[in-house]
């Protein structure tokens, strides 16, 4: 069956697009399932254990919120704006987002009273690692990482403080913002089976 035009039509399921690709003589409709891609964007950000009962909501200069697709547990997507340095996919739970919000409001100080989480497993951009508040500085690439929100002291944890494409910083150190700062995703590597082996790995060390 070949299909020579493209037509969408909407889904009951809202981030979901039935799109019709084209039809053959005898009539018959091919059509395919396409998803919305901001909210397929703003899934990716999270692990899917999380991010397939989050609500997925768009989200203003201001931090208001814009629902695309109501959840069932507690954790927000956001697709972001990939043309917005600083404007990332994120996955953030209650308190972690109520720490964004708090930064976009520019807040003196964060008002979550517990610790928070937010993934960006999609990466970002973003101006400053140690002004929170800075919106002028040359844009700096930022690989897939997630977050701990709390105060940490990074001299104290004897953490870094600088950007780094593995391992862990701390994020606006020395500010009410700082927080702890993970490369990668927590789902990397292998889980363990009982009776695997253990496969040592070196690197150099400077």
């Amino acid at each position: 069956m070949r299909c020579s035009f493209r037509e969408t039509i909407l889904s009951p399921v809202p981030e979901l697009r039935l799109t019709r690709l084209g039809e053959n003589a005898s009539a018959a409709l091919c059509y395919t399932w396409v998803m919305d891609p901001k909210v397929r964007r703003a899934l990716l950000s999270g692990p899917e254990c999380i991010t397939k009962d989050a609500t997925v909501a768009e989200m203003d200069a201001q931090g208001k919120l814009n629902v695309l697709r109501p959840g069932t547990n507690q954790w927000v997507c956001v697709p972001g704006n990939e043309k917005v340095v600083g404007a990332a996919d994120m996955c953030a739970d209650p308190m972690g987002m109520r720490w964004m919000l708090d930064l976009m409001a520019r807040k003196p100080k964060p008002s979550n009273t517990e610790p928070g989480l937010i993934y960006m497993l999609n990466g970002a951009l973003q101006h400053s690692y140690t002004d929170p508040f800075d919106t002028t500085s040359p844009a700096i690439p930022i690989g897939p990482h997630w977050m701990l929100i709390w105060p940490f002291d990074a001299q104290a944890a004897g953490l870094s403080t600088a950007m780094r494409d593995a391992g862990t910083m701390v994020m606006f150190a020395g500010t009410p913002y700082a927080h702890l700062h993970i490369c990668g995703s927590p789902w990397d590597g292998n889980e363990y089976q009982p009776g695997d082996r253990a496969v040592w790995t070196m690197r150099y060390a400077r």
